[in-house]
Parts: structure tokens; sequence; C-alpha cells
């Protein structure tokens, strides 16, 4: 089954909340922090590529990319 493009929009939004919330929880961020951190980082940038298949995955495999990316990268470049 191919997905449309409003589906797959709709799958990479439900993925940026689910994201913020664990960035929320995870870090103790703020919802305005948690929003600056997933949208300055290359994880989002990843996401918005639908080509990717990123959007299809779990939010806590997403999670685990961002992680890492906050803990090993400077994500503000």
């Amino acid at each position: 089954m191919k997905l449309t493009t409003g589906q797959i929009k709709m799958m990479q939004e439900d993925m940026y909340a689910d994201l913020i919330q664990l960035l929320m929880e995870g870090y103790g961020y703020t919802l305005e922090k948690a929003m600056e951190t997933l949208y300055n980082s290359e994880t989002f940038a990843c996401l918005q590529n639908a080509e990717t298949g990123l959007y299809y995955q779990s939010a806590g495999y997403v999670y685990s990319f961002l992680t890492n990316e906050l803990n090993f990268c400077d994500y503000r470049k």
C-alpha cells in the first residue's frame, strides 16, 4: 500500500509531537525549548525528507537518533 502525501505529512506531524513530548519528559525542557531543539536538529531534517522513511518508524526509535545527536553533536549549527 502506498501512502498519500497527506498521510505521510500526518505521520510526520504526529512524530514531531511525540518527539517534543519525549524531549520535555527526558530532558525537562519547556515546550518552547523542546520545539526549538527538535526543529534545529538534523533528525528533524531527516524526518522532513519522506524518502528516508524515518517518519514510518516508532517515536522511540527516532528519539534514540535525536538523543544521540544532542549528546554527541552540535545541533545548533
